[in-house]
């Protein structure tokens, strides 16, 4: 497994709530759904805090079967973004599909911007957190 590397800015911690936002061939949000909202990562910088969330319901008909969860595209032998983005290929059917949203803890909402990847969503929320009082120096 490849690990990940994050552009982040100075200052900008990161904490990753699921192992598999460490992995370069696993960045679809498909792969971080389970029944509820998820929490991905969390990133801090002085006294701002955001989450990376895995939100919404996925339901993927393939080969007969339903997939609602991560843990179904593993057993469905779908083990990486490749294998997902062949899913139309062999017959699979896209009936909903999960994403991630970024929660402001300090406001208490959800941001209204969403995400499909994991690495997308992380590398903008460490922008967000310093832009509105300092440079952002990646």
């Amino acid at each position: 497994m490849s690990k990940m590397k994050y552009k982040l800015p100075r200052g900008v911690k990161l904490e990753i709530d699921d192992y598999d936002a460490e992995r370069k061939d696993r960045q679809d949000s498909a792969f971080y759904t389970w029944g509820d909202s998820h929490r991905v990562a969390t990133l801090t910088y002085k006294e701002r805090e955001y989450y990376v969330e895995c939100v919404g319901e996925m339901r993927i008909i393939y080969k007969g079967d339903v997939l609602r969860y991560c843990d179904s595209l593993i057993k469905a032998g779908i083990k990486n973004d490749k294998d997902l983005a062949k899913i139309d290929e062999s017959g699979g059917e896209w009936i909903n599909n999960s994403w991630f949203e970024v929660y402001d803890e300090s406001s208490g909402e959800y941001t209204g911007e969403v995400y499909h990847e994991v690495k997308d969503a992380i590398e903008t929320v460490a922008n967000w957190i310093i832009a509105e009082k300092e440079e952002v120096n990646v």
